[in-house]
């Protein structure tokens, strides 16, 4: 009987020190923001992206050529002129709850 309790004690005191003492809690409702350094550059002029969200463990950034990067903050550098629309999705540690936004910078000659 002794055994049991013990056992049952550890279990306890395991489960407080994991439910309360985590590496980073979310304190409210995913926000995504972001912004750009420019709405408008030139052909070849690098364009920087800044993540501003709140309530988020990791973020995937969706480039115009299809690439990806999951930095904090992002950089692009366009080829050619147009509008041009980047996405930024925000989530748990493995993103799989997300949620994302898009905005879009225009590229003049």
């Amino acid at each position: 009987m002794n055994y049991m309790m013990r056992f049952f004690a550890e279990i306890l005191f395991f489960g407080f020190i994991l439910t309360n003492i985590s590496c980073t809690k979310e304190t409210g409702p995913k926000e995504v923001c972001f912004y750009f350094s420019k709405s408008s550059v030139k052909v070849g002029e690098a364009v920087y992206m800044f993540n501003c969200s709140k309530n988020f463990h990791n973020q995937l950034w969706i480039l115009p050529d299809g690439s990806q990067q999951n930095t904090r903050h992002a950089t692009f550098t366009p080829s050619g002129t147009g509008d041009y629309h980047v996405w930024l999705r925000i989530g748990d540690y493995n993103l799989v709850d997300t949620i994302g936004k898009s905005q879009s910078f225009t590229v003049t000659p």
